[in-house]
C-alpha cells in the first residue's frame, strides 16, 4: 500500500526515526547502565527525557495540567508501560552476564507486539485473533529458543535466568500498556503519556538511591552516554513515535516496527565489538554472534506476521 496523503508520509517518517533511536537503546542502556548501575541511571536518563519532553509539549501549544494530571485510568498505563517497563527491561539488560545473554535478554523484550495482539483482542471491542497469530508465535518461540535455550538448558553454566524473565515482563508490561491505550484510545490520544512517565521512573529511581545510599562518581563518557540515551531514543524516540500514531496507519507503523529487533540486536553487536566485553576469547566471535541474529530474524518475521492486516473477504 502505497503512502500518498502528505501527514500520513510524515507519519511514517517519523515512526521510521522513532525505531531507529529505540534501536539504539538497548546498547545505550548496556554500556551507561552497567557503569553507573540501574537506579543512578534511571534517575538522570528518565529525569532528562521527561524534562526534555515537557518542554517539547509546551512548546506545541498543549497544556502542562494535561502532561502531568492525565485521568485516572491512564495511570495504570503509564504505571505499566513507562514504570514497570522501564525498571525490567534496564534491569533485564544490566543484569547480563555475556554477550549472547544479553542480545537474549533485549530479544524477550519483542515479545510485545505479538503479546500487544493477544492482549486487544481481549481488552478492544472490534480486534480478535486471527490463525496467522499462532504462527506469530511460534516463530517468537522458535527464536528466543535458538538464542536462550542453550545456557537454560545447563544449569551448570551458571548463567543466571533472571535477565530473561525481566525481558520478558517487560514485554507483558509494555504490550498491556500498548492494548489499553488502544481500548482508550478516543480520549487517550488526547494527553501524553511519556513525559509524567519517565518523571516518575525518575522519582523512584532516585529514592532507591537515596535509600541505598549510592551514587557512582561520573566522568564525560558517563555523561555522554547519558545525555545521548534521553535526549536520543528516550526523548525523541517516544515523542517521535507518539506523533507518529496521530498520522500515519497504525498497521503500517508496526510493520515498520518488525525491523526494531533486527536494528537492535545488531546495535549490541557493534558495541561489543567496538568496546570488548572482557569475557574468554572467542566468546564474540562472528560465528557467535550468528545465532543471535538469526534468532532476531526470526523474531522481526514474527512480528511482521502479526501485524499485516487480515485479508478482506470482499
Amino acid at each position: 500500500m502505497l503512502v500518498t496523503h502528505p501527514r500520513a508520509a510524515a507519519g511514517l517518517a517519523m515512526g521510521g526515526s522513532a525505531i531507529l533511536l529505540w534501536s539504539l537503546s538497548s546498547a545505550c542502556i548496556y554500556y551507561v547502565g552497567r557503569q553507573l548501575g540501574v537506579w543512578q541511571f534511571l534517575t538522570l536518563t528518565a529525569a532528562i527525557a521527561g524534562l526534555v519532553q515537557l518542554a517539547v509539549y509546551l512548546a506545541m501549544g498543549r497544556r502542562l495540567r494535561r502532561l502531568l494530571l492525565p485521568p485516572t485510568r491512564l495511570w495504570l498505563a503509564i504505571g505499566l508501560g513507562f514504570v514497570l517497563y522501564e525498571f525490567l527491561y534496564t534491569g533485564a539488560l544490566v543484569a547480563s552476564t555475556t554477550p549472547t545473554q544479553t542480545m537474549g535478554a533485549s530479544l524477550m523484550n519483542y515479545l510485545w507486539p505479538t503479546l500487544t495482539v493477544v492482549f486487544s483482542a481481549w481488552w478492544v471491542a472490534g480486534e480478535r485473533l486471527h490463525g496467522r497469530l499462532a504462527l506469530s508465535m511460534l516463530l517468537s518461540l522458535v527464536g528466543l529458543l535458538l538464542v536462550n535455550g542453550r545456557a537454560l538448558a545447563r544449569p551448570e553454566s551458571g548463567v543466571s535466568a533472571l535477565p530473561y524473565v525481566l525481558g520478558g515482563l517487560a514485554a507483558v508490561c509494555w504490550a498491556a500498556y500498548c492494548a489499553l491505550t488502544s481500548r482508550w484510545r478516543a480520549w487517550a490520544q488526547d494527553y501524553a503519556a511519556s513525559p509524567v512517565g519517565f518523571l516518575l521512573v525518575s522519582l523512584v529511581a532516585a529514592a532507591v538511591c537515596a535509600l541505598q545510599n549510592t551514587w557512582m562518581p561520573m566522568d564525560g563518557r558517563a555523561w555522554a552516554g547519558v545525555l545521548f540515551t534521553a535526549l536520543g531514543p528516550w526523548a525523541a524516540g517516544y515523542l517521535l513515535w507518539e506523533l507518529a500514531l496521530h498520522r500515519a496507519p497504525g498497521t503500517m507503523l508496526g510493520l515498520l516496527a518488525s525491523a526494531t529487533p533486527v536494528l537492535s540486536t545488531l546495535c549490541l553487536m557493534l558495541l561489543f565489538v567496538l568496546v570488548g566485553t572482557g569475557e574468554a576469547p572467542g566468546s564474540t566471535s562472528g560465528e557467535g554472534y550468528l545465532v543471535p541474529l538469526l534468532a532476531s530474524l526470526l523474531i522481526a518475521a514474527s512480528v511482521a506476521l502479526g501485524r499485516t492486516p487480515a485479508r478482506s473477504k470482499d
